[in-house]
């Protein structure tokens, strides 16, 4: 089981993957403090996207949930972004890779551990 309360840093990556070149947008977190619900199971956390004006007000909202050993987004970055979508995870001793793929697009969201 991942512990929540270790991490310090996220940061993701999508891509949109084209016939002719694979379109990447990076996304880092902000200066908003990560919250872990009481309860342990989720973390919350804002992101902003790095390749957009600096002046740009666009912040997506990230939950990750535990439901036991599996691992579920919820994005404003989606449309539906109460929906629960799925997660695969590599575990290494500095960071989590979240990883979410769909047609033509993968995610990658990186939890960095203290």
């Amino acid at each position: 089981m991942i512990n929540f309360h270790k991490f310090t840093y996220f940061s993701m990556t999508y891509v949109f993957i084209e016939e002719d070149e694979d379109i990447v947008c990076e996304y880092e977190q902000t200066n908003a403090p990560l919250k872990v619900a009481a309860d342990g199971n989720s973390i919350t956390f804002m992101l902003k996207n790095i390749d957009s004006n600096e002046d740009s007000e666009e912040y997506t909202t990230t939950v990750v949930q535990a439901a036991d050993d599996d691992f579920y987004l919820k994005s404003s970055y989606f449309e539906d972004a109460d929906e629960p979508y799925p997660l695969s995870v590599e575990i290494s001793a500095e960071e989590v890779k979240f990883t979410l793929a769909g047609e033509n697009e993968v995610m990658y969201l990186y939890g960095f551990f203290d």
